[in-house]
């Protein structure tokens, strides 16, 4: 295909020809990343074949879905588009950009900006009065590739599934899976794990307990498959092994099947309508269904009551949502002593957060507390921080007309700040395939918690270049003044519901930081939970992650309580006012408005007396480590327990 022309190519800056050339591959084992160089170097072909002068390319290669809507590539294209700078953007084919008619919208963006498209395996070029037309059609055709494609998949290998037991999946805990297997009739059980197999039922029949079965199986060395990611067990993977139908001798194919979601084109899996295919497989029976079944059967009545309740129509109500998205500090706080995050259903209490690893035996800080109290509270403190606000107003007004100004320069310093950690971020993870490459028996959950550690550090790069990109192509969009960010801030936060997870997206984006610690009073008692957060009221404001000054200016650190004082501190200030006039102590505890006790009074003055013998001005203390008088905290004298700090994690101050 030529794209020699009469109308000459004219370059928009009026020197330099700027070409954007984008390049995918979906990250399959069959694909190769030097395809993303040869799709570069035909975008640059093409486009020395349409212009002879100088020419500056902007390449995006990637590894993802051609079906996703939501990689973060696809809004860095839009910002090259909108910015008005592009004068070519060649892309081999369209479903190299993105797979359906987002592909047309796409190209759709860069004719109304001045961007000619060009697709030479698709001969497309939207300089052609058709375009729209050949765009409809050769999406059309990818997402008909796509369809074909899936359904000769899923027929091929159904259809060897029960033809002869083809198409195995990844090999089973207590089953021998020889090199040239092809099908099940290959596969063998391991007799050494039967004796570990069957003693684990005995002890599930007993307890009905997966943990106990955990502890068995971890204490005697028998180890979770191959494919499993973590390499001990738990209770949740006894579960779903005692209930794989294969150790009754019946494989089954087909329990779940994926679906598209369209908002995002990402594919879900969710249950088969139709009900998996089962194989009759009797030489890889461990057990007969008499039985397991009455074992599993028990198990599934003594947990039904933990279940998820459905709502008025019936359906779960976490149906097909992503388990990320969650209420406000589930996922969100993090351990102060391990660094893992806080999850729901803390001591099984709905309600209540937890620290994760402590759930998994690796933290002492089982101490849990009551979500919707403390996002009661975490709102409070944000809407007292915005009447703080008026007092910044000149800074405030300064800085955003320095950032509207902008100049080269700033935005310079910002991207070679942005390209310094990339350089960090890039030579951690030299080391650690170092590392692998250098260590025999590595710990695979502690090197995928760096890595993980890792690629969210990558994610948040990539959001601060997309917002360098966006400071670049338009004015910043701003509060001119500190009232106007206090009526977006309290549009967002007065009429939203705190169970929601609309305020869950809003607190991650206004209070990043939130470190859960325990602390105690000088006298004893319960251990509190105590969180130190880091509050950014300009989190939800896009376009102020491009002024690090804005941010800075609108960032506070702060103690906040989770816990409701103990009674004796609750009364204590107000017990010493009256005692120091000469009130005895039964006539103090008339007074006070709660009606304590008399020994409750006694309790508030002793330790009012403590805090002045030892020059306290809070009652409080940090705890480092679990006291060992407080005996309901037994969880660090477990023999399971062995405490396992995140990966990278480093405690802040506090």
């Amino acid at each position: 295909m030529s794209y020699r022309e009469e109308i000459e190519l004219v370059p928009r800056n009026g020197h330099t020809l700027i070409v954007g050339i984008p390049g995918r591959i979906s990250g399959c084992a069959n694909q190769k990343e030097i395809s993303l160089d040869d799709q570069v170097d035909h975008g640059k072909q093409v486009a020395r074949e349409m212009f002879d002068g100088e020419i500056e390319f902007r390449k995006i290669t990637t590894k993802g879905k051609g079906e996703r809507l939501d990689r973060p590539e696809l809004l860095e294209i839009k910002n090259w588009l909108k910015s008005d700078e592009l004068d070519l953007l060649i892309v081999e084919d369209l479903g190299r950009l993105v797979r359906g008619p987002a592909a047309h919208r796409l190209c759709g963006i860069a004719v109304d900006h001045g961007t000619r498209v060009i697709s030479p395996n698709d001969f497309i070029d939207t300089n052609n009065e058709n375009w729209e037309d050949d765009v409809l059609d050769a999406c059309k055709e990818h997402l008909k590739h796509n369809t074909h494609t899936s359904r000769r998949l899923k027929y091929k290998l159904m259809n060897r599934f029960k033809k002869y037991g083809g198409a195995t999946p990844g090999l089973t805990a207590g089953y021998i899976k020889p090199d040239n297997a092809k099908s099940y009739s290959d596969w063998v059980k391991d007799e050494d794990a039967a004796v570990f197999i069957h003693e684990g039922l005995q002890i599930l029949k007993r307890t009905l307990n997966g943990a106990a079965v955990a502890e068995y199986f971890n204490e005697n060395g028998f180890s979770p498959g191959p494919n499993c990611k973590k390499d001990k067990w738990d209770g949740r993977m006894v579960l779903r092994f005692y209930r794989n139908p294969i150790l009754k001798g019946f494989p089954q194919r087909g329990k779940t099947h994926s679906i598209k979601h369209h908002e995002t084109g990402r594919r879900i899996s969710v249950p088969n309508p139709n009900g998996p295919c089962y194989r009759e497989e009797p030489h890889l029976a461990f057990f007969s269904p008499d039985d397991i079944d009455p074992v599993l059967e028990a198990i599934a009545e003594k947990n039904a009551h933990f279940k998820r309740k459905q709502n008025q129509n019936g359906v779960d109500s976490r149906s097909r949502v992503p388990k990320k998205r969650t209420r406000a500090f589930g996922q969100h706080a993090t351990c102060f002593y391990c660094g893992c995050h806080y999850v729901w259903g803390g001591n099984g209490m709905t309600d209540n957060l937890m620290c994760s690893n402590s759930r998994e035996w690796h933290c002492w800080n089982s101490i849990g507390f009551n979500g919707p109290k403390a996002a009661q509270k975490l709102l409070e403190v944000i809407l007292d921080s915005l009447t703080t606000l008026d007092e910044i107003d000149p800074q405030f007004r300064e800085i955003v007309q320095q950032a509207q100004a902008g100049g080269p320069e700033k935005l310079l310093a910002r991207e070679n700040q942005l390209n310094r950690e990339e350089e960090e971020i890039a030579h951690e993870r030299d080391k650690l395939k170092k590392l692998i490459r250098e260590t025999d028996d590595f710990n695979s959950d502690f090197f995928s918690e760096m890595l993980s550690d890792l690629k969210n550090r990558e994610k948040q790069l990539l959001l601060d270049r997309r917002a360098l990109e966006h400071a670049r192509s338009r004015q910043l969009n701003l509060p001119k003044s500190t009232l106007e960010l206090k009526g977006i801030l309290q549009h967002h936060l007065e009429d939203v519901d705190i169970h929601s997870h609309e305020f869950g997206d809003l607190i991650r984006e206004l209070v990043p930081e939130i470190y859960v610690y325990q602390v105690r009073l000088i006298d004893g008692g319960h251990l509190l939970p105590r969180a130190k957060i880091r509050l950014n009221l300009a989190g939800s404001i896009p376009d102020a992650a491009a002024s690090p000054e804005l941010q800075q200016l609108l960032t506070r650190e702060l103690t906040l309580d989770l816990f409701e004082p103990p009674q004796r501190e609750l009364i204590r200030p107000e017990a010493i006012r009256l005692a120091t006039v000469g009130m005895e102590q039964r006539e103090i505890a008339r007074q006070l408005e709660c009606k304590p006790t008399q020994t409750a009074v006694y309790y508030a003055l002793k330790l009012h007396r403590q805090m002045q013998e030892e020059g306290l001005s809070s009652p409080y203390v940090f705890l480092k480590e679990p006291p060992d008088d407080y005996k309901k905290l037994r969880r660090h004298k477990n023999k399971k327990y062995s405490f396992q700090v995140k990966a990278g994690y480093q405690r802040p101050p506090l």
